[in-house]
């Protein structure tokens, strides 16, 4: 049976239905370059090092594309552009010649509709959602069509660096306050716990920690005099629960050394008769504002466990132990002479009692106050001091701006211990 076109219609010539077939494989093209767009600019350098490492197909071609992300870019918009005009000008010269001069408004409307389903929302969306798979595929084309761009790649580069196009400097394919982001979304999401991303956080903190801020003070350090006898060391080490106590000689600021529980326990097994000065080690002085990651390394090179904090002008600060450093990371590390005791207790609504060591700054983030920080103080006992101007006594309180009462709870000697802090809404 003999087909026969509808009245009015006429039959689509060979010609016609190959420039059809050269529209269809133009929005495919379209397609292409816009998905690779996403897929290549959005996958990060470190994910690229991790597909290199498995061996995917592609991933080589995926690695040469990341160390020039401009010419990615480039190469895309492009391949891009071609295409899309290509395509504007099939539909246009299909439409005039089926409608004549109305054919430029069918076709623009046409051609606008099928580039924005099939050209960009479709494969973007897709890419968005199969990145890696898109971007191994992709790669080798866009590479292919990269090196043959080398020409208008290079006058690029060079206008670049003619005309400061460049920075000179690449900026961080990733921050820390991006990888942070992705702690918390993965929190959301369950695939990290509270105490992974707490200890992540301690990862990120740890640089930027100095030894003046984990340090014991020497309020609190407990010291030995080398000429001491064997016996009274034992007593110490016994009485304290403590490993290695560090000596000094005449006068506290004079530290000479460090002893070590063990090198008196065996002096006194073997009954050799020595002499706290013999049995002690070389102490390691570093100044209060030595950060704790560097403190860390030149520990672990000198094998030594703990270290003198000097302040600014010479005098004894503090200890730093590599157990201090280590809770900085992992948190509160208790063994059987530790007494577990919360820095930051709640009493009740509003009501807390606080450790008086505890830094202001820690506080404000803990509970949500605005103490206030000075450049005198930087411990919630210090504050007291400033705020009272003379050694305070057991039950002094400090109103502070903003409603907030501190109140001194326990003293040992000229020393704050601990304070009660109420907030503005237990008042009463």
């Amino acid at each position: 049976m003999e087909y026969k076109p509808e009245p009015g219609v006429a039959a689509m010539t060979p010609d016609e239905i190959f420039l059809i077939g050269l529209f269809v494989v133009c929005l495919i093209l379209s397609g292409f370059f816009s998905s690779s767009e996403v897929a290549l600019i959005s996958i990060s350098k470190a994910k690229v090092r991790t597909l290199v490492n498995e061996g995917r197909k592609g991933a080589e071609a995926l690695a040469k594309l990341k160390e020039y992300p401009e010419h990615i870019l480039i190469t895309i918009l492009i391949g891009n552009n071609v295409v899309n005009v290509a395509a504007a000008s099939i539909a246009t010269a299909i439409a005039i010649e089926r409608f004549g001069d109305a054919g430029v408004g069918i076709a623009t409307g046409l051609v606008v509709i099928l580039m924005l389903i099939f050209g960009e929302i479709g494969p973007k969306t897709y890419a968005s959602r199969y990145t890696d798979r898109l971007a191994l595929f992709t790669a080798p084309v866009i590479l292919i069509l990269a090196r043959a761009l080398m020409p208008i790649l290079w006058v690029y580069d060079r206008l670049g660096e003619r005309f400061s196009l460049r920075t000179g400097v690449a900026e961080p394919s990733i921050t820390e306050e991006e990888i942070k982001e992705w702690i918390d979304v993965g929190e959301e999401e369950g695939t990290i716990e509270e105490e992974e991303r707490q200890m992540l956080y301690s990862v990120f903190k740890f640089g930027d920690t100095t030894a003046r801020e984990i340090m014991t003070p020497r309020v609190d350090v407990v010291l030995i005099e080398d000429t001491s006898s064997l016996e009274n060391s034992i007593t110490l080490f016994n009485e304290t629960g403590l490993s290695r106590i560090p000596a000094y000689h005449d006068q506290i600021d004079n530290i000479v050394g460090v002893l070590n529980i063990k090198d008196v326990f065996a002096a006194e097994f073997s009954k050799r008769d020595a002499t706290i000065r013999e049995m002690m080690h070389d102490a390691y002085f570093i100044p209060e504002s030595k950060m704790i990651d560097e403190l860390l390394k030149e520990m672990q090179v000198r094998k030594v466990h703990m270290v003198i904090v000097l302040d600014e002008y010479g005098g004894f600060a503090g200890v730093v132990t590599v157990e201090d450093i280590l809770e900085e990371l992992v948190g509160e590390i208790l063994d059987e002479f530790d007494e577990e005791e919360p820095t930051i207790q709640k009493l009740g609504e509003g009501v807390y009692m606080v450790d008086a060591q505890v830094w202001v700054e820690h506080l404000n983030e803990e509970l949500g106050t605005a103490l206030p920080i000075g450049e005198s103080y930087e411990t919630v006992g210090g504050l007291l001091f400033t705020m009272l101007g003379h050694i305070p006594l057991r039950g002094e309180v400090v109103k502070l701006d903003g409603g907030i009462t501190l109140a001194v709870v326990q003293m040992r000697g000229r020393r704050i211990i601990k304070v009660k802090l109420i907030l503005p809404q237990a008042q009463d």
